[in-house]
């Protein structure tokens, strides 16, 4: 989370929003040097500047515009339980060769789009849209917008070798002409056509009124104009696609992004290992699936144990989380169900094995000693901690950590180490998703377990 300010001599500052320590509603924006050049209160939906650096010089109302944009971010990542403010935000270099990008445009027929979806020729994912549920006035209102002959906007799909399509801009539209076509919804509160067209269904059946004969040949007889992305352009190229145009009411976050282009037994697998009671109970039900973040570190999970299986270590990490998710998401596009249901039930180990040595309110949480007391604030998750602590556990029988180790036995020696080796405090506190963070910190979690557990 980056917010530029201009400041004298004509410069610019990239600043990084944190959360202030042992507190609950303040932040400070600081630079690559850790100097603070803003502190910010947050009362929702009021911003309070405690402190701001005299060498930004922007006018106030210019501030607010910028700060009052941070309000939405900062309430996302509150909400989600895990602590997403200190995530590196460096892209990779050079993704892919943009000459390589081959996307065509084309015409849709309505009636063939609600039967290549009936086919499974294009991918709705309704786990994903659940969470993006438009309002009967949102839909009614497209719906009309069809009838009256009203150009759409353009849709996105991008195609796979078999000719599939998956959904990449205009889920929620594609969905709502389906379930209009289904007899899911009737027009209401129309603008124009309410005469003719209000409480009407797409067609009659039962007790159900349908569209007059003049309008369900309109309606039929549309066609929509969209993009395809070929097969053969990058897989990279999706994604960024995705993130570009994608016009839904809300930003589709990155994890979102993955599910809406992954395929099912991927999303099966990772929805499975989310449902888990050990994760909810180790968590203390802390990482909410609103917004799939809890899918996000059970992908992190997949992705680093299957490094840390493969070399002893998560040395394969290049330092750019998304995008190495997204390749590993690229690579378990098209795995089988037997080849992925071994990561639920090491990530139940995991769980179990963590909640047993940490407790239940302190599993993967950057603690130290003064967070231990009974008044003090409850941590959010620190992804980093998660990935490294959950892959370093998986591989331990639960029932013998638990014969063999007292309870809670690992939480005050991570909290003094934490507290006492000022670089990993520092790793699991700014650009937490970096290489060298995550290594130093798997390194440490490592020797620390293997010195104090017995298995």
């Amino acid at each position: 989370m980056i917010v530029d300010f201009n400041i004298e001599n004509e410069q610019i500052i990239s600043l990084s929003v944190i959360k202030k320590e042992d507190t609950l509603n303040r932040y400070q924006l600081i630079d690559d040097d850790k100097f603070i050049w803003m502190e910010i209160e947050i009362n929702s939906p009021n911003i309070t500047i405690i402190l701001k650096d005299n060498r930004i010089i922007e006018d106030d109302d210019i501030i607010e515009n910028k700060l009052d944009s941070l309000l939405y971010v900062i309430t996302e990542i509150e909400k989600s339980g895990a602590d997403s403010f200190n995530d590196d935000q460096t892209t990779e270099l050079n993704p892919y060769n943009p000459d390589e990008i081959k996307v065509r445009t084309d015409k849709v027929n309505i009636t063939l789009l609600s039967t290549m979806i009936d086919n499974k020729d294009i991918d709705l994912n309704p786990d994903f849209q659940r969470n993006l549920v438009w309002s009967s006035f949102q839909k009614s209102r497209l719906i009309e917008s069809i009838l009256l002959r009203i150009p759409l906007p353009m849709f996105y799909f991008a195609e796979d070798n078999e000719g599939k399509l998956s959904v990449v801009d205009g889920l929620q539209r594609i969905s709502t002409i389906k379930d209009f076509m289904d007899n899911k919804f009737p027009l209401k509160n129309l603008q124009y056509l309410g005469e003719s067209c209000d409480s009407k269904y797409y067609k009659s059946s039962g007790k159900k009124i349908g569209l007059d004969a003049k309008y369900f040949r309109w309606f039929n007889l549309t066609s929509i104009t969209a993009n395809f992305i070929d097969p053969s352009s990058p897989y990279k190229v999706k994604y960024d696609i995705f993130r570009r145009i994608n016009t839904g009411g809300r930003p589709l976050n990155n994890q979102e992004i993955r599910n809406c282009l992954t395929g099912q037994v991927l999303r099966d697998c990772l929805k499975e290992m989310v449902k888990l009671k050990e994760f909810k109970s180790a968590t203390d039900n802390s990482i909410k699936s609103t917004r799939m973040d809890d899918q996000e570190i059970a992908l992190r999970f997949m992705m680093f144990y299957s490094w840390y299986k493969k070399d002893g270590n998560i040395n394969s990490y290049n330092g750019y989380m998304d995008a190495s998710l997204d390749e590993f998401t690229e690579l378990n596009i098209k795995a089988k169900k037997e080849d992925l249901d071994k990561y639920t039930s090491l990530f139940s180990n995991a769980m179990k094995n963590a909640e047993h040595l940490l407790g239940r309110k302190y599993s993967f949480r950057k603690i130290q000693p003064k967070d231990l007391k009974p008044d003090a604030y409850k941590q959010l998750i620190n992804k980093a901690l998660f990935v490294c602590l959950s892959i370093l556990l998986a591989d331990f029988n639960p029932d013998k950590i638990k014969e063999l180790n007292s309870s809670n036995i690992l939480r005050n020696i991570l909290a003094e180490k934490i507290q006492n080796d000022i670089k990993l405090l520092n790793y699991l506190s700014y650009g937490t998703n970096g290489k060298a963070n995550l290594i130093y910190t798997f390194e440490t979690l490592k020797d620390l377990i293997s010195t104090n557990i017995k298995s």
